[in-house]
């Protein structure tokens, strides 16, 4: 019988944020959904039946919609705001600036087809720069699901305790689910998904990319190169913890769907520069540049950012 985990993980994303908000409705009156367009693709039906009130369409005006999201969060309710990932981050970086870093309006941005997942559509739909501009953002957190079930666990979190936050979510089929059993960490800790106790070689990742991690490190142990993989699902604040635990590594590859320049890997390489005698860094990420349109995958192999893609960098790199 297939379990609650798994038939999150078979579903697409946005459904899962329709279910999830529906399911939050029940128990919190305070919930609201500030859209810009796009709600209409997000499963809300069974959150509107429950909470009339807590849907707010402002059209296709992104810098409108943070507006009327920290307006409405300022008076208490409990605000979340989906868009397109790339027009909820870099197109209204001055309203995130203002209302949710200096004002800290307690809204949770959540953007939807990150990374590549929209290639088809070309350069101005690929969000390859979001975590670059809401790192910057003083107080905000910052997390990039790596499945479904962490997604609507993320949601959840959020949605009970509202902070200035940005959920970043990619998705690159169905079929992978990091969390069939369940979230087995707290919030904001990092989640080793492969042990390798001897091995020089720690891949750490974030977002959906994980589970190429966990397949590389595969790949490589089968050519006698023991690697730890571990998720990083809350990018801003970093698990310094976890970071601290790689004492005596050879090497820390970081795995992310996002630009190379001021993502995950910049963020783990940042701190690492303050921490005596730490591990070389390798990052791996989409090339800095803007891409031709392309199906997600053929994006992700040009880049290396397949299993094969990241096990074969990472040898070169140890060679």
């Amino acid at each position: 019988m297939q379990s609650e985990e798994q038939r999150l993980c078979g579903l697409d994303a946005k459904v899962v944020f329709g279910e999830t908000m529906a399911r939050i409705a029940k128990d919190d009156s305070l919930l609201t959904v500030v859209v810009s367009d796009y709600g209409r693709r997000l499963n809300l039906d069974a959150m509107r039946e429950e909470l009339p009130s807590a849907f707010v369409q402002c059209g296709i005006a992104e810098q409108s919609q943070v507006e009327v999201a920290s307006a409405l969060a300022n008076e208490g309710f409990h605000v979340l705001a989906p868009s397109y990932a790339t027009f909820i981050t870099s197109r209204v970086l001055d309203q995130v600036r203002v209302m949710l870093g200096m004002m800290r309006s307690p809204v949770v941005l959540v953007g939807l087809s990150a990374g590549c997942e929209a290639g088809a559509l070309g350069a101005s739909h690929m969000a390859l720069e979001d975590l670059a501009c809401m790192r910057t953002i003083p107080g905000m957190t910052v997390v990039c699901p790596a499945d479904n079930v962490e997604l609507a666990s993320v949601l959840e979190e959020l949605a009970a305790a509202p902070r200035p936050a940005y959920v970043r979510v990619s998705q690159y089929g169905t079929d992978a689910c990091l969390h069939a059993q369940g979230m087995q960490r707290a919030f904001g800790k990092a989640e080793v998904l492969r042990e390798a106790t001897d091995g020089q070689v720690a891949i750490l990742a974030t977002g959906p990319l994980a589970g190429e991690a966990v397949q590389a490190a595969d790949l490589l142990a089968r050519e006698g190169m023991a690697a730890s993989v571990t998720e990083f699902a809350v990018v801003k604040p970093l698990d310094t913890e976890a970071l601290d635990a790689l004492s005596g590594k050879r090497l820390v590859v970081t795995v992310e769907d996002h630009g190379v320049q001021g993502g995950f890997g910049s963020a783990v390489a940042e701190y690492l520069s303050g921490v005596e005698g730490a591990p070389r860094v390798l990052r791996l990420g989409m090339p800095d540049e803007y891409l031709d349109a392309d199906t997600p995958r053929h994006l992700l192999e040009r880049a290396g950012l397949t299993a094969d893609g990241i096990a074969r960098q990472v040898g070169e790199a140890l060679a």
